[in-house]
């Protein structure tokens, strides 16, 4: 296993569409098979092929000192590895390459569809040369993952068939796991997934970090295997990535155009005995490996098994309309779905009330669609769509990680969807599939971006002039790395194309520190809002300054040219970068502008007074107040409780005309409804909001 850090941007071209949210079901079945994996077959197994204790090989007592190619060790090794496979009942066989280079496999037959395969696999060779190279968890950790499941699912029957294997001299050039692909490939074998494991024993911060290393055809996989993670090992935390450069078994696939993916520990948290004689097993974090061997487990179960409900949905957007919504959702299954009492539901809640539900209002085949009652103007929906199968055996929700059967979804997920009744207008720009890591680059210290939208895509869009509130990008994989040194900064422009960095100009609306919070539209609250004149272009930055590094959070793009300036540099300045890279793919933005009953006049001055609701609402235990004035006046912008007691005055005092923006924190307050009151010239009015804590 070869890993280091790699100094280009990874440009990727997706085969899937923003708005298609895809999720795996929950069930019983999958999570008691994973729920088998035995600890002290886990230790056994890894002190064996570590050499941290001798093994029966062929009936003979053997210590495994050293897997390294050339090795008598590695050829134990294999024989270990066949022996264990053989003793579970399946069928098994070595596969050789030539002189050297031996795969070891073995094979359990699907009931349904016995020529697709699922693979579940690691390489079992080991680094450095010599006479000494444990490999614990480069790469025994990843065998004994193969291991233990062939010792569990040896006996189960599912649909497809599973291919176990270990995969020799991946250290040499990935040259078994090449050699059955390629041979796979010529035969016009149909292998759905491979799930290859390569160093999962190493947590030396304890966060149970992984990453799961993708290319592009295979995102929809990383993806499940994502969600599988988050639904039956929610203690681990799992990052999606394309960063990994020098390569594993997997890639051996991906290069035929298989889907295949890479679990591994996280590559911030490296193991420090990578590729020496102390990758012992003493430096094992059992209860990590144990973990992500479980994980493994329930994956391959669930994609061998086909226990997958795929719920797609494209999220209501947020907007000014007080009446019914319609939620439509393509529900599919090989399974029967549940029709009557426990057919699909959609659960939604009003602001901070309890969840009701609805059933479909209409059905034809895989298309379910759901009436939301429609609601006041400041009110903030939030809504999941669940489904059972008929058998009461799967569970599915969209977001992911509810639960409940019969009826389906009685437990909410973490995060669900939302929208607001509210005087607003969200405008996207770009339908594009490309991958890019910028603004928020996060694999290196330092980034700037620059990107211009221009005023005839924004007016394309439905934009026009007003106050820009918040900006939103499509978040493909997110990273945890926190941005230090945030600045969004705006301007409104002539220029129509970027051929350098634009210095001057610039207004900061956005300062602080962000991390990219999930995947889907991600929306960063602008702390000024920016008023976007709808005559001249719009130009952004985006730049942070931090010390440290993991990996991109990816968002899609649309390649154009002259419109996007990018640069990222370690141990540098983010917002005074130099360097620059002119590039084609800028992301695909949402811009959300607040809508008032009056209109800005073309100078940016407001035409009538206006006291907006606050955002968010509810909020805990900060939240924004803005106000327009269309002259200068003498404001008062006061808070009450719900007896109309005064809690504070957050303004008292003349204000030119313009448009304002106010924080309220309510940090010392119990949750509860509160009252806000401006007061300006002869203008006065009062709105509600609401503390959650």
């Amino acid at each position: 296993m070869k890993h280091f850090k790699l100094f280009i941007v990874v440009l990727i071209a997706l085969v899937i569409t923003f708005n298609a949210i895809s999720q795996v079901a929950y069930n019983p079945f999958v999570a008691n098979i994973m729920n088998q994996v035995n600890t002290d077959s886990v230790k056994k197994y890894l002190r064996q092929l570590s050499g941290d204790t001798s093994c029966i090989i062929g009936g003979s007592s053997y210590t495994i000192a050293t897997r390294h190619w050339n090795t008598t060790g590695n050829t134990y090794a294999a024989q270990y590895i066949l022996e264990r496979f053989q003793s579970f009942g399946l069928t098994s066989w070595y596969q050789d390459i030539n002189a050297t280079i031996r795969n070891v496999l073995a094979k359990k037959v699907g009931t349904k569809y016995p020529n697709q395969y699922v693979i579940i696999c690691g390489h079992y060779d080991d680094m450095p040369s010599g006479s000494l190279a444990p490999g614990a968890d480069d790469n025994a950790s990843g065998v004994v993952c193969v291991i233990e499941a062939a010792r569990l699912l040896a006996n189960v029957n599912l649909p497809y068939t599973i291919i176990f294997a270990a995969w020799d001299e991946e250290e040499r050039g990935l040259y078994g796991s090449k050699a059955y692909a390629d041979t796979a490939y010529a035969h016009g074998d149909s292998i759905i997934a491979v799930l290859n494991f390569d160093m999962i024993a190493y947590d030396g911060n304890n966060d149970g970090a992984l990453d799961i290393n993708t290319n592009t055809a295979s995102m929809p996989l990383a993806n499940e295997y994502y969600a599988i993670v988050n639904l039956y090992q929610p203690t681990l935390v799992p990052q999606v990535t394309t960063s990994l450069s020098g390569g594993s078994d997997h890639q051996s696939f991906q290069n035929r155009g298989y889907k295949a993916i890479l679990a591994i520990e996280d590559n911030s948290d490296f193991n420090p005995y990578y590729h020496t004689v102390n990758d012992k097993f003493q430096y094992v974090n059992l209860p990590y490996t144990v973990k992500m061997i479980k994980a493994g487990i329930a994956a391959l179960v669930t994609i061998a098994g086909d226990f997958k409900i795929t719920i797609n949905h494209t999220p209501l957007s947020s907007g000014p309309s007080t009446a019914p919504r319609i939620a439509t959702a393509i529900i599919k299954s090989s399974y029967k779905i549940a029709t009557g009492t426990y057919s699909p539901r959609l659960y939604y809640k009003v602001n901070n009330g309890p969840y009701n539900y609805v059933n479909p209002s209409y059905t034809n085949l895989d298309t379910y669609k759901f009436t939301i009652p429609g609601q006041p103007l400041g009110s903030v929906v939030n809504y999941y769509i669940a489904a059972q199968d008929s058998a009461g055996t799967l569970i599915a929700t969209l977001p992911s990680g509810g639960s409940g059967i019969n009826p389906p979804g009685t437990t909410p997920p973490p995060t669900t969807f939302s929208y607001e009744v509210a005087n607003v207008n969200i405008v996207t720009i770009g339908n594009g599939t490309v991958s890019v890591g910028y603004p928020y680059y996060t694999y290196y210290m330092d980034s700037r971006t620059q990107l211009l939208y221009l005023q005839s895509e924004m007016a394309a869009a439905g934009a026009t002039q007003g106050n820009i509130y918040k900006i939103g990008f499509n978040v493909i994989s997110n990273s945890s790395q926190a941005m230090n040194g945030f600045t969004i900064r705006m301007q409104n422009t002539t220029t129509s194309s970027l051929a350098g960095w634009v210095t001057t100009g610039w207004t900061d609306v956005y300062y602080g520190t962000y991390t990219v919070p999930g995947t889907g539209i991600q929306y960063v609250d602008l702390q000024t809002p920016f008023y976007w004149d709808g005559v001249n272009n719009l130009l952004i930055e985006i730049c942070f300054h931090n010390t440290s590094w993991t990996s991109n959070s990816n968002v899609y793009a649309t390649n154009v040219s002259g419109r996007v300036y990018h640069h990222h540099l370690d141990n540098s300045v983010g917002c005074q970068l130099t360097g620059s890279t002119s590039t084609t793919g800028r992301p695909n933005i949402n811009i959300y502008f607040n809508l008032t009953t009056g209109i800005s006049n073309n100078n940016g001055i407001p035409k009538v007074y206006e006291l907006s609701q606050n955002f968010p609402n509810p909020f805990n235990p900060v939240t924004k107040i803005n106000f327009a004035i269309p002259k200068n006046s003498f404001v008062t912008l006061q808070v009450f409780d719900l007896l109309g007691r005064e809690i504070t005055t957050l303004i008292n005092e003349e204000k030119q005309a313009g448009y304002y923006s106010v924080d309220f924190d309510a940090s010392g307050l119990s949750s509860g409804i509160y009252f806000y009151r401006l007061s300006a010239g002869d203008y006065v009015k009062t709105m509600k909001m609401t503390l959650m804590k």
